[in-house]
């Protein structure tokens, strides 16, 4: 449960979110004591989900911090990363649509600049009519696995 952002911004300078803790917390401390993060999601219109993104908007105090000029600095430097996407829409156009694109591109630019480093992105479509990994998707999964 994640309540959503209301942008008042108090975060950025308390390093602490105004509103009653929540799982958007739960979920900070996990990104903070993990050394690498395998972040997955479905896309929706062509991007990520919306309560992945309130609950980045939620940790943003956690992710991203500012030098004093208001450059931003990420947190997580040094620290790996794999982004999964799925759709229904069937490869390749779930490509060519910018549909699991959209949200590795979104996710992308969150981990970028909270200073991750993103070594893969899995992108499967078609899953409405194959659910399931093929062996060589398996076999590029235990590849990018072993990159972490």
């Amino acid at each position: 449960q994640i309540r959503s952002c209301i942008g008042c911004m108090s975060c950025r300078e308390k390093l602490k979110c105004c509103l009653p803790e929540d799982d958007a917390q739960r979920v900070l401390k996990q990104i903070e004591e993990a050394q690498a993060l395998i972040i997955g999601a479905p896309c929706y219109w062509g991007n990520l989900p919306g309560q992945l993104k309130v609950m980045f908007d939620r940790i943003v105090y956690g992710m991203m911090g500012e030098t004093s000029r208001g450059i931003p600095v990420g947190l997580h430097k040094g620290k790996k990363a794999v982004i999964v996407s799925t759709c229904t829409t069937p490869y390749p156009f779930n490509i060519f649509f910018n549909q699991t694109r959209g949200v590795v591109k979104a996710l992308k630019e969150i981990l970028k600049w909270s200073g991750f480093k993103v070594v893969s992105a899995i992108e499967k479509g078609g899953t409405k009519q194959h659910p399931g990994l093929t062996e060589r998707e398996m076999k590029r999964c235990r590849g990018v696995i072993h990159k972490l």
